[in-house]
């Protein structure tokens, strides 16, 4: 159940701020080290399961592919539950305070979206793009390559990183092991 005083957590948080594991917590170690990081910023795991939580989001996406799976899986009911779902990612609301919160806690420019060990951007022309671009991450796990490949499970929460777009491509740098736009470490090595 959704508390009042839930609303203290801040949806959106400068790197060095994050409590996140993973390639959050690598990129932190990287900037104490003295790396140059591309602006960056952290939508923690908890926002995207209190967005699902509070639409009940996993009850809807359950209904939607119950049947699908079983000894035979129907690919075109598979295919439409998918992109159901995808829909219902898109149609239901964030929190507005976590909107404003995300939204108010960026600086005015384009930025550019991604999961943790991907390189798939999601970007916007601002801030507020750059919300809507939320939820496409969001949306993108039901894509139907994704589901096939991960089975009617729903996936855990993820962290988002919102990073400030450079429009350049992300290059591999084999001496350091990293991600670099430019001379700014854009991600750490991803699995």
């Amino acid at each position: 159940m959704f508390r009042d005083e839930d609303l203290r957590y801040r949806a959106l948080l400068p790197l060095a701020e994050s409590q996140e594991e993973g390639e959050p917590a690598c990129l932190q170690e990287l900037a104490a080290a003295g790396e140059r990081l591309l602006p960056t910023w952290v939508v923690p795991a908890w926002v995207e399961e209190e967005f699902y939580r509070l639409n009940n989001l996993t009850r809807q996406i359950e209904r939607l592919f119950a049947g699908v799976w079983g000894v035979r899986v129907d690919e075109e009911r598979l295919a439409r539950a998918a992109e159901q779902a995808r829909a219902l990612i898109h149609q239901s609301y964030l929190l507005a305070e976590r909107g404003e919160g995300f939204v108010s806690g960026l600086p005015p420019r384009s930025y550019c979206l991604r999961r943790p060990g991907s390189l798939e951007l999601f970007c916007g022309g601002s801030p507020q793009e750059a919300l809507w671009a939320l939820k496409h991450v969001w949306a993108a796990r039901w894509r139907l390559a994704e589901v096939m490949e991960r089975g009617p499970e729903l996936p855990p929460p993820q962290v988002v990183l919102v990073q400030a777009a450079v429009g350049e491509e992300p290059v591999w740098d084999e001496s350091s092991g990293l991600y670099r736009v430019g001379d700014r470490v854009f991600a750490c090595a991803l699995r």
